[in-house]
Protein backbone atom coordinates (compact mmCIF):
# COMPACT_ATOMS: atom_id res chain seq x y z
CA UNK A 1 0.00 0.00 0.00
CA UNK A 2 1.36 3.36 -1.02
CA UNK A 3 1.97 5.96 1.69
CA UNK A 4 1.30 9.69 1.58
CA UNK A 5 4.95 10.24 0.61
CA UNK A 6 4.56 8.01 -2.45
CA UNK A 7 1.39 9.86 -3.43
CA UNK A 8 3.17 13.19 -3.13
CA UNK A 9 6.16 12.01 -5.21
CA UNK A 10 4.04 10.60 -8.03
CA UNK A 11 1.73 13.64 -8.18
CA UNK A 12 4.69 16.03 -8.11
CA UNK A 13 6.46 14.27 -11.03
CA UNK A 14 3.34 14.28 -13.16
CA UNK A 15 1.75 17.64 -12.30
CA UNK A 16 4.83 19.74 -11.53
CA UNK A 17 7.67 18.16 -13.55
CA UNK A 18 5.39 17.14 -16.44
CA UNK A 19 6.47 13.48 -16.71
CA UNK A 20 4.11 11.13 -18.46
CA UNK A 21 2.52 8.13 -16.78
CA UNK A 22 4.76 5.79 -18.82
CA UNK A 23 7.89 7.65 -17.70
CA UNK A 24 6.82 7.57 -14.04
CA UNK A 25 6.21 3.84 -14.35
CA UNK A 26 9.69 3.24 -15.69
CA UNK A 27 11.31 5.45 -13.04
CA UNK A 28 9.42 4.27 -9.94
CA UNK A 29 8.47 0.74 -10.93
CA UNK A 30 4.70 1.09 -10.43
CA UNK A 31 2.03 -0.06 -12.81
CA UNK A 32 0.09 2.40 -14.93
CA UNK A 33 -3.09 1.40 -13.07
CA UNK A 34 -1.48 2.41 -9.78
CA UNK A 35 -0.24 5.70 -11.21
CA UNK A 36 -3.70 6.56 -12.53
CA UNK A 37 -5.26 5.75 -9.13
CA UNK A 38 -2.79 8.05 -7.39
CA UNK A 39 -3.49 10.87 -9.83
CA UNK A 40 -7.25 10.45 -9.30
CA UNK A 41 -6.99 10.97 -5.51
CA UNK A 42 -5.28 13.81 -3.70
CA UNK A 43 -4.43 11.59 -0.71
CA UNK A 44 -4.56 7.84 -0.09
CA UNK A 45 -8.28 6.93 0.08
CA UNK A 46 -7.65 3.99 2.37
CA UNK A 47 -9.32 0.62 2.30
CA UNK A 48 -13.05 0.77 1.69
CA UNK A 49 -15.43 -2.16 1.75
CA UNK A 50 -17.83 -2.35 -1.14
CA UNK A 51 -20.17 -4.70 0.76
CA UNK A 52 -20.69 -5.41 4.47
CA UNK A 53 -18.80 -8.29 6.00
CA UNK A 54 -20.72 -11.51 5.64
CA UNK A 55 -21.70 -13.33 8.82
CA UNK A 56 -23.38 -16.56 7.73
CA UNK A 57 -23.76 -17.87 11.28
CA UNK A 58 -25.47 -14.77 12.73
CA UNK A 59 -27.46 -13.97 9.59
CA UNK A 60 -29.62 -17.03 10.23
CA UNK A 61 -30.73 -15.79 13.68
CA UNK A 62 -30.38 -12.01 13.25
CA UNK A 63 -34.11 -11.41 12.98
CA UNK A 64 -34.73 -13.35 16.19
CA UNK A 65 -32.13 -11.31 18.10
CA UNK A 66 -33.53 -8.07 16.69
CA UNK A 67 -37.03 -9.00 17.88
CA UNK A 68 -35.81 -9.82 21.39
CA UNK A 69 -33.96 -6.53 21.72
CA UNK A 70 -36.97 -4.60 20.41
CA UNK A 71 -39.20 -6.26 23.03
CA UNK A 72 -36.68 -5.32 25.74
CA UNK A 73 -37.42 -1.64 25.21
CA UNK A 74 -40.83 -2.13 26.84
CA UNK A 75 -39.52 -4.18 29.76
CA UNK A 76 -37.89 -3.23 33.08
CA UNK A 77 -34.20 -2.33 32.63
CA UNK A 78 -33.06 -5.00 35.10
CA UNK A 79 -34.93 -7.75 33.23
CA UNK A 80 -33.61 -7.21 29.73
CA UNK A 81 -31.50 -9.61 27.71
CA UNK A 82 -27.76 -9.54 28.05
CA UNK A 83 -25.59 -10.76 25.20
CA UNK A 84 -24.77 -13.88 27.20
CA UNK A 85 -28.45 -14.62 27.79
CA UNK A 86 -29.18 -14.18 24.07
CA UNK A 87 -26.41 -16.65 23.26
CA UNK A 88 -27.82 -19.18 25.73
CA UNK A 89 -31.33 -18.93 24.28
CA UNK A 90 -30.05 -19.22 20.72
CA UNK A 91 -28.04 -22.29 21.69
CA UNK A 92 -30.87 -23.98 23.58
CA UNK A 93 -33.90 -22.94 21.52
CA UNK A 94 -32.59 -22.50 17.97
CA UNK A 95 -29.59 -24.89 17.76
CA UNK A 96 -27.15 -22.00 17.28
CA UNK A 97 -23.64 -23.28 16.42
CA UNK A 98 -21.71 -20.01 16.77
CA UNK A 99 -19.73 -18.76 19.78
CA UNK A 100 -20.74 -16.32 22.52
CA UNK A 101 -18.17 -13.81 21.18
CA UNK A 102 -19.98 -13.74 17.84
CA UNK A 103 -23.24 -12.88 19.60
CA UNK A 104 -21.57 -10.21 21.73
CA UNK A 105 -20.08 -8.47 18.69
CA UNK A 106 -23.43 -8.47 16.92
CA UNK A 107 -25.37 -7.17 19.96
CA UNK A 108 -22.77 -4.46 20.64
CA UNK A 109 -22.87 -3.26 17.02
CA UNK A 110 -26.67 -3.32 17.00
CA UNK A 111 -27.00 -1.33 20.25
CA UNK A 112 -24.49 1.24 19.01
CA UNK A 113 -26.38 1.89 15.78
CA UNK A 114 -29.74 2.02 17.63
CA UNK A 115 -28.76 4.59 20.23
CA UNK A 116 -31.14 7.50 20.72
CA UNK A 117 -30.58 10.64 18.66
CA UNK A 118 -31.17 14.02 20.28
CA UNK A 119 -32.28 17.37 18.91
CA UNK A 120 -30.13 20.44 19.69
CA UNK A 121 -32.30 22.96 21.54
CA UNK A 122 -32.34 26.75 21.78
CA UNK A 123 -34.48 28.91 24.07
CA UNK A 124 -35.56 32.54 23.89
CA UNK A 125 -35.07 34.88 26.89
CA UNK A 126 -37.56 34.07 29.63
CA UNK A 127 -39.07 31.21 27.67
CA UNK A 128 -38.36 28.28 30.00
CA UNK A 129 -36.88 27.27 33.32
CA UNK A 130 -36.35 23.73 34.57
CA UNK A 131 -37.01 22.42 38.09
CA UNK A 132 -35.75 19.37 39.97
CA UNK A 133 -34.71 18.01 43.39
CA UNK A 134 -31.50 16.34 44.45
CA UNK A 135 -30.19 14.88 47.70
CA UNK A 136 -26.89 15.82 49.33
CA UNK A 137 -24.93 15.30 52.54
CA UNK A 138 -24.01 18.16 54.87
CA UNK A 139 -22.56 18.58 58.37
CA UNK A 140 -24.83 20.45 60.81
CA UNK A 141 -23.33 21.20 64.24
CA UNK A 142 -20.81 18.40 63.78
CA UNK A 143 -23.40 15.78 62.70
CA UNK A 144 -23.38 14.43 59.15
CA UNK A 145 -26.88 14.21 57.70
CA UNK A 146 -28.90 14.37 54.49
CA UNK A 147 -30.72 17.38 53.10
CA UNK A 148 -32.96 17.98 50.10
CA UNK A 149 -32.06 20.63 47.52
CA UNK A 150 -34.52 22.47 45.27
CA UNK A 151 -32.98 23.51 41.93
CA UNK A 152 -34.21 25.90 39.24
CA UNK A 153 -32.27 27.04 36.16
CA UNK A 154 -33.21 29.46 33.40
CA UNK A 155 -32.57 27.81 30.04
CA UNK A 156 -31.41 30.95 28.19
CA UNK A 157 -28.96 32.55 30.61
CA UNK A 158 -28.22 29.38 32.69
CA UNK A 159 -28.75 31.51 35.82
CA UNK A 160 -29.46 29.13 38.69
CA UNK A 161 -30.73 28.91 42.25
CA UNK A 162 -30.28 26.04 44.71
CA UNK A 163 -32.10 26.02 48.09
CA UNK A 164 -31.70 23.50 50.93
CA UNK A 165 -34.72 22.07 52.75
CA UNK A 166 -35.36 19.48 55.43
CA UNK A 167 -37.75 17.56 53.17
CA UNK A 168 -38.74 17.51 49.53
CA UNK A 169 -42.43 17.92 50.39
CA UNK A 170 -45.16 20.09 48.90
CA UNK A 171 -44.53 23.05 51.21
CA UNK A 172 -40.83 23.14 50.33
CA UNK A 173 -41.72 22.72 46.64
CA UNK A 174 -43.97 25.78 46.75
CA UNK A 175 -41.52 27.81 48.83
CA UNK A 176 -38.70 27.02 46.38
CA UNK A 177 -40.72 28.38 43.46
CA UNK A 178 -41.56 31.61 45.27
CA UNK A 179 -37.97 32.26 46.35
CA UNK A 180 -36.65 31.43 42.87
CA UNK A 181 -39.11 33.81 41.18
CA UNK A 182 -38.05 36.60 43.55
CA UNK A 183 -34.36 35.84 42.93
CA UNK A 184 -34.74 35.93 39.14
CA UNK A 185 -36.98 38.98 39.26
CA UNK A 186 -39.88 37.44 37.34
CA UNK A 187 -41.68 34.27 36.33
CA UNK A 188 -40.52 32.11 33.39
CA UNK A 189 -43.23 31.66 30.79
CA UNK A 190 -42.88 27.88 30.99
CA UNK A 191 -41.50 25.49 33.64
CA UNK A 192 -40.28 21.97 32.88
CA UNK A 193 -40.56 19.10 35.38
CA UNK A 194 -40.25 15.38 35.55
CA UNK A 195 -43.25 13.56 36.98
CA UNK A 196 -42.57 14.36 40.65
CA UNK A 197 -45.42 13.71 43.09
CA UNK A 198 -45.62 17.31 44.27
CA UNK A 199 -46.93 18.26 40.82
CA UNK A 200 -48.28 15.09 39.18
CA UNK A 201 -50.77 12.76 40.82
CA UNK A 202 -51.11 10.37 37.87
CA UNK A 203 -49.35 10.00 34.53
CA UNK A 204 -51.73 9.31 31.66
CA UNK A 205 -51.14 8.40 28.04
CA UNK A 206 -48.86 10.65 26.09
CA UNK A 207 -48.83 14.15 27.56
CA UNK A 208 -51.89 13.61 29.75
CA UNK A 209 -51.23 14.41 33.42
CA UNK A 210 -53.49 14.67 36.47
CA UNK A 211 -52.00 17.53 38.51
CA UNK A 212 -51.98 18.22 42.23
CA UNK A 213 -54.61 20.83 43.16
CA UNK A 214 -52.15 22.84 45.26
CA UNK A 215 -49.68 22.93 42.38
CA UNK A 216 -52.48 24.08 40.07
CA UNK A 217 -53.17 26.96 42.46
CA UNK A 218 -49.50 27.97 42.27
CA UNK A 219 -49.64 27.87 38.46
CA UNK A 220 -52.87 29.87 38.46
CA UNK A 221 -51.34 32.52 40.73
CA UNK A 222 -48.18 33.03 38.63
CA UNK A 223 -49.68 32.08 35.22
CA UNK A 224 -46.75 30.03 33.92
CA UNK A 225 -47.18 27.09 31.53
CA UNK A 226 -45.87 23.62 32.32
CA UNK A 227 -44.02 20.94 30.40
CA UNK A 228 -43.61 17.43 31.82
CA UNK A 229 -40.96 15.00 30.66
CA UNK A 230 -41.77 11.52 29.43
CA UNK A 231 -41.40 8.77 32.03
CA UNK A 232 -37.75 7.93 32.78
CA UNK A 233 -36.54 10.68 30.44
CA UNK A 234 -34.71 13.07 32.74
CA UNK A 235 -32.50 14.08 29.81
CA UNK A 236 -35.46 16.13 28.53
CA UNK A 237 -34.57 18.70 31.20
CA UNK A 238 -30.82 18.44 30.93
CA UNK A 239 -30.09 22.00 32.12
CA UNK A 240 -31.37 21.41 35.64
CA UNK A 241 -29.86 17.90 35.69
CA UNK A 242 -26.48 19.53 35.08
CA UNK A 243 -27.23 22.05 37.83
CA UNK A 244 -27.95 19.24 40.29
CA UNK A 245 -24.65 17.60 39.39
CA UNK A 246 -22.77 20.89 39.78
CA UNK A 247 -24.42 21.46 43.15
CA UNK A 248 -23.27 18.05 44.37
CA UNK A 249 -19.75 18.23 42.94
CA UNK A 250 -19.00 21.92 43.57
CA UNK A 251 -21.33 23.67 46.04
CA UNK A 252 -21.40 20.69 48.44
CA UNK A 253 -17.82 19.44 47.98
CA UNK A 254 -16.24 19.28 50.47
CA UNK A 255 -19.20 18.75 52.79
CA UNK A 256 -20.20 22.20 54.10
CA UNK A 257 -20.05 22.51 57.90
CA UNK A 258 -22.82 24.81 59.07
CA UNK A 259 -24.90 25.51 62.15
CA UNK A 260 -28.26 25.60 60.36
CA UNK A 261 -29.92 25.32 56.97
CA UNK A 262 -30.21 29.11 56.92
CA UNK A 263 -26.41 29.37 56.98
CA UNK A 264 -26.18 26.68 54.29
CA UNK A 265 -28.60 28.61 52.07
CA UNK A 266 -26.42 31.71 52.38
CA UNK A 267 -23.51 29.61 51.13
CA UNK A 268 -25.57 28.25 48.23
CA UNK A 269 -26.78 31.74 47.29
CA UNK A 270 -23.18 32.97 47.21
CA UNK A 271 -22.22 30.07 44.93
CA UNK A 272 -25.12 30.78 42.55
CA UNK A 273 -24.23 34.47 42.37
CA UNK A 274 -20.59 33.61 41.72
CA UNK A 275 -21.65 31.38 38.82
CA UNK A 276 -23.26 34.38 37.13
CA UNK A 277 -19.74 35.47 36.16
CA UNK A 278 -19.22 32.28 34.11
CA UNK A 279 -19.60 32.44 30.31
CA UNK A 280 -22.94 31.48 28.83
CA UNK A 281 -23.59 28.36 26.79
CA UNK A 282 -23.07 28.27 23.05
CA UNK A 283 -23.66 30.40 21.02
CA UNK A 284 -23.41 33.00 23.83
CA UNK A 285 -20.05 31.90 25.28
CA UNK A 286 -18.64 35.38 24.67
CA UNK A 287 -21.05 36.86 27.26
CA UNK A 288 -21.23 36.23 30.98
CA UNK A 289 -24.38 34.82 32.55
CA UNK A 290 -25.14 38.00 34.48
CA UNK A 291 -25.50 39.86 31.17
CA UNK A 292 -27.67 37.11 29.74
CA UNK A 293 -29.78 37.16 32.91
CA UNK A 294 -30.68 40.79 32.23
CA UNK A 295 -31.95 39.74 28.80
CA UNK A 296 -33.77 36.82 30.43
CA UNK A 297 -35.53 39.16 32.84
CA UNK A 298 -36.96 41.21 29.99
CA UNK A 299 -38.71 38.07 28.78
CA UNK A 300 -40.03 36.94 32.17
CA UNK A 301 -43.59 37.44 33.33
CA UNK A 302 -44.04 40.14 35.97
CA UNK A 303 -44.40 39.06 39.59
CA UNK A 304 -47.99 39.41 40.86
CA UNK A 305 -48.83 42.05 43.45
CA UNK A 306 -49.34 39.43 46.16
CA UNK A 307 -47.05 36.57 47.10
CA UNK A 308 -48.47 33.06 46.97
CA UNK A 309 -48.85 31.57 50.44
CA UNK A 310 -46.50 28.59 50.38
CA UNK A 311 -48.14 26.40 52.97
CA UNK A 312 -50.14 23.25 53.46
CA UNK A 313 -53.61 23.82 54.93
CA UNK A 314 -55.14 21.34 57.34
CA UNK A 315 -58.67 21.75 58.72
CA UNK A 316 -59.24 19.98 62.02
CA UNK A 317 -60.39 20.58 65.62
CA UNK A 318 -58.28 21.49 68.66
CA UNK A 319 -58.53 18.58 71.10
CA UNK A 320 -59.32 18.55 74.81
CA UNK A 321 -55.64 19.09 75.69
CA UNK A 322 -55.61 22.20 73.52
CA UNK A 323 -53.32 20.47 71.01
CA UNK A 324 -53.29 19.84 67.28
CA UNK A 325 -51.21 17.16 65.58
CA UNK A 326 -49.15 17.79 62.45
CA UNK A 327 -46.99 14.95 61.11
CA UNK A 328 -46.89 13.16 64.53
CA UNK A 329 -45.90 16.38 66.34
CA UNK A 330 -48.23 18.16 68.80
CA UNK A 331 -48.55 21.95 68.80
CA UNK A 332 -50.36 23.92 71.50
CA UNK A 333 -53.15 26.48 71.18
CA UNK A 334 -54.56 28.83 73.83
CA UNK A 335 -57.03 26.91 76.00
CA UNK A 336 -59.66 29.46 75.03
CA UNK A 337 -59.85 27.71 71.63
CA UNK A 338 -59.98 24.09 72.81
CA UNK A 339 -62.70 22.04 71.02
CA UNK A 340 -62.94 24.75 68.32
CA UNK A 341 -62.41 24.22 64.57
CA UNK A 342 -58.96 25.33 63.46
CA UNK A 343 -57.14 25.79 60.18
CA UNK A 344 -53.48 24.84 60.40
CA UNK A 345 -51.06 26.49 57.98
CA UNK A 346 -47.85 24.49 57.74
CA UNK A 347 -44.97 26.57 56.35
CA UNK A 348 -41.36 25.52 55.81
CA UNK A 349 -40.20 26.95 59.14
CA UNK A 350 -43.39 27.64 61.10
CA UNK A 351 -46.86 26.33 61.96
CA UNK A 352 -49.74 28.79 62.33
CA UNK A 353 -53.11 28.10 63.96
CA UNK A 354 -56.13 30.12 62.76
CA UNK A 355 -59.51 30.18 64.52
CA UNK A 356 -62.41 32.30 63.34
CA UNK A 357 -60.20 34.08 60.78
CA UNK A 358 -57.63 35.17 63.38
CA UNK A 359 -54.18 33.78 64.06
CA UNK A 360 -54.18 32.40 67.60
CA UNK A 361 -50.76 30.71 67.73
CA UNK A 362 -47.44 30.52 65.87
CA UNK A 363 -44.84 27.80 66.50
CA UNK A 364 -41.49 26.92 64.92
CA UNK A 365 -41.93 23.83 62.76
CA UNK A 366 -40.23 20.67 64.02
CA UNK A 367 -39.21 17.86 61.67
CA UNK A 368 -38.39 15.21 64.28
CA UNK A 369 -41.21 12.81 65.08
CA UNK A 370 -43.28 12.62 68.27
CA UNK A 371 -42.34 16.08 69.60
CA UNK A 372 -44.38 18.40 71.81
CA UNK A 373 -44.11 22.07 70.83
CA UNK A 374 -45.85 23.87 73.69
CA UNK A 375 -46.15 27.52 74.66
CA UNK A 376 -46.56 27.80 78.48
CA UNK A 377 -48.64 30.99 78.27
CA UNK A 378 -51.30 29.06 76.34
CA UNK A 379 -52.10 27.09 79.51
CA UNK A 380 -51.78 29.78 82.19
CA UNK A 381 -55.52 30.48 82.36
CA UNK A 382 -56.11 26.80 83.05
CA UNK A 383 -54.20 27.19 86.33
CA UNK A 384 -57.12 29.18 87.72
CA UNK A 385 -59.17 25.99 87.98
CA UNK A 386 -56.36 23.42 88.05
CA UNK A 387 -53.63 24.87 90.29
CA UNK A 388 -52.40 21.42 91.28
CA UNK A 389 -51.10 20.78 87.76
CA UNK A 390 -48.40 23.45 88.07
CA UNK A 391 -45.59 21.01 88.90
CA UNK A 392 -46.50 18.13 86.59
CA UNK A 393 -48.15 19.75 83.58
CA UNK A 394 -46.06 19.17 80.46
CA UNK A 395 -46.16 22.83 79.30
CA UNK A 396 -44.56 23.99 82.56
CA UNK A 397 -42.23 21.05 83.10
CA UNK A 398 -41.24 20.13 79.58
CA UNK A 399 -38.34 21.38 77.53
CA UNK A 400 -40.17 24.54 76.46
CA UNK A 401 -42.09 25.18 79.67
CA UNK A 402 -39.37 25.33 82.29
CA UNK A 403 -39.85 28.46 84.43
CA UNK A 404 -36.09 28.75 84.75
CA UNK A 405 -36.28 30.14 81.22
CA UNK A 406 -38.06 33.16 82.72
CA UNK A 407 -35.30 33.77 85.23
CA UNK A 408 -34.13 32.56 88.64
CA UNK A 409 -36.15 35.32 90.33
CA UNK A 410 -39.34 33.31 89.69
CA UNK A 411 -37.92 30.31 91.58
CA UNK A 412 -37.01 32.48 94.54
CA UNK A 413 -40.37 34.25 94.49
CA UNK A 414 -42.21 30.92 94.59
CA UNK A 415 -40.13 29.57 97.46
CA UNK A 416 -40.70 32.71 99.51
CA UNK A 417 -44.44 32.80 98.78
CA UNK A 418 -44.93 29.15 99.73
CA UNK A 419 -42.83 29.65 102.91
CA UNK A 420 -44.66 32.81 104.02
CA UNK A 421 -48.21 31.96 102.96
CA UNK A 422 -48.08 28.14 103.12
CA UNK A 423 -51.08 26.76 101.22
CA UNK A 424 -51.91 30.11 99.65
CA UNK A 425 -48.35 30.60 98.41
CA UNK A 426 -48.83 28.48 95.30
CA UNK A 427 -52.03 30.34 94.46
CA UNK A 428 -50.27 33.70 94.79
CA UNK A 429 -47.45 32.47 92.55
CA UNK A 430 -50.03 31.44 89.96
CA UNK A 431 -51.50 34.95 90.17
CA UNK A 432 -48.05 36.29 89.26
CA UNK A 433 -47.83 33.91 86.29
CA UNK A 434 -51.27 35.00 85.11
CA UNK A 435 -49.88 38.48 84.66
CA UNK A 436 -48.18 37.15 81.50
CA UNK A 437 -51.62 36.98 79.90
CA UNK A 438 -52.24 40.71 80.48
CA UNK A 439 -48.85 42.44 80.37
CA UNK A 440 -45.74 42.37 78.24
CA UNK A 441 -43.51 39.44 79.19
CA UNK A 442 -40.37 41.52 79.63
CA UNK A 443 -42.20 43.96 81.91
CA UNK A 444 -43.49 41.12 84.08
CA UNK A 445 -39.97 39.71 84.43
CA UNK A 446 -38.58 43.10 85.41
CA UNK A 447 -41.38 43.67 87.90
CA UNK A 448 -40.66 40.31 89.54
CA UNK A 449 -36.94 41.14 89.66
CA UNK A 450 -37.65 44.50 91.37
CA UNK A 451 -39.87 42.87 93.99
CA UNK A 452 -37.29 40.18 94.71
CA UNK A 453 -34.57 42.81 95.15
CA UNK A 454 -36.83 44.75 97.54
CA UNK A 455 -37.87 41.52 99.30
CA UNK A 456 -41.47 42.39 98.52
CA UNK A 457 -42.65 38.79 98.10
CA UNK A 458 -46.29 39.24 97.16
CA UNK A 459 -48.45 38.98 94.06
CA UNK A 460 -49.95 42.34 94.92
CA UNK A 461 -46.47 43.89 95.02
CA UNK A 462 -45.69 42.64 91.50
CA UNK A 463 -49.04 43.95 90.26
CA UNK A 464 -48.38 47.31 91.95
CA UNK A 465 -45.02 47.67 90.20
CA UNK A 466 -46.62 46.94 86.84
CA UNK A 467 -49.42 49.45 87.39
CA UNK A 468 -47.60 52.26 89.16
CA UNK A 469 -43.92 52.16 88.23
CA UNK A 470 -42.76 52.82 84.66
CA UNK A 471 -40.68 49.96 83.33
CA UNK A 472 -38.55 50.73 80.31
CA UNK A 473 -37.60 47.52 78.51
CA UNK A 474 -35.32 49.30 76.03
CA UNK A 475 -31.60 49.37 76.72
CA UNK A 476 -30.00 52.79 76.89
CA UNK A 477 -26.37 53.68 76.53
CA UNK A 478 -24.75 55.96 79.08
CA UNK A 479 -24.04 59.35 77.51
CA UNK A 480 -20.42 60.32 78.23
CA UNK A 481 -19.96 62.79 75.41
CA UNK A 482 -19.25 65.61 77.93
CA UNK A 483 -16.54 63.49 79.62
CA UNK A 484 -14.22 62.31 76.83
CA UNK A 485 -11.64 61.05 79.32
CA UNK A 486 -14.11 58.31 80.33
CA UNK A 487 -14.96 57.16 76.83
CA UNK A 488 -11.82 55.14 76.16
CA UNK A 489 -11.76 51.61 77.51
CA UNK A 490 -8.33 50.52 78.64
CA UNK A 491 -6.82 48.52 81.47
CA UNK A 492 -9.07 50.12 84.07
CA UNK A 493 -6.25 52.11 85.72
CA UNK A 494 -6.99 55.84 85.99
CA UNK A 495 -4.60 58.56 87.14
CA UNK A 496 -5.54 59.93 90.57
CA UNK A 497 -5.75 63.45 89.14
CA UNK A 498 -9.08 62.57 87.52
CA UNK A 499 -10.63 61.84 90.90
CA UNK A 500 -9.11 65.00 92.39
CA UNK A 501 -10.86 67.05 89.69
CA UNK A 502 -14.12 65.21 90.34
CA UNK A 503 -13.83 66.02 94.05
CA UNK A 504 -13.08 69.68 93.32
CA UNK A 505 -16.10 69.92 90.98
CA UNK A 506 -18.33 68.38 93.62
CA UNK A 507 -17.09 70.81 96.31
CA UNK A 508 -17.70 73.78 94.05
CA UNK A 509 -21.26 72.61 93.37
CA UNK A 510 -21.92 72.32 97.12
CA UNK A 511 -20.55 75.84 97.78
CA UNK A 512 -22.63 77.24 94.94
Amino acid sequence: MLSVDHYELIRRKHLIEGLSIRAICRELGHSRKTIRKVLAHGTPPGYQRCQPVASPVMDKVARIVDAWLEQDRQRPPKQRHTAQRIYERLRDEHEFKGSACTVRRYVSKLKTTRQEVFMPLQFDPGEEAQVDWHTGWIVVNGIERKAQFFCMRLCYSKASLVIAYERADMVSFLDGHIRAFEYFGGVPRRLAYDNLKSAVIRVGKGKDRVLNETFKKLRCHYLFDTRFCNVARGNEKGDVENLAKRSERTYLTPLPEVSSLAELNEHLLTCCRKDLELPGARPYQDQCRSTLLEEDRRGLLALPATVFEACERIDTTIDKRSLVTVATNSYSAPTRWAHHPVRIKVFVDSVELWCEHQRVAVHPRKYDKGQYILEPTHYLNLLRTKPGSLDNARPFKGMLGDFRGWGADFDRLRRELEYRYEGEGTRKFINVLLLFTEYDHDKVRQAVSRCVQRRAFSDDAVLGVLRNEPIDTTRRQLDLSHRPELLNVGDGIRPPAIYDRLLQDACMEVVA
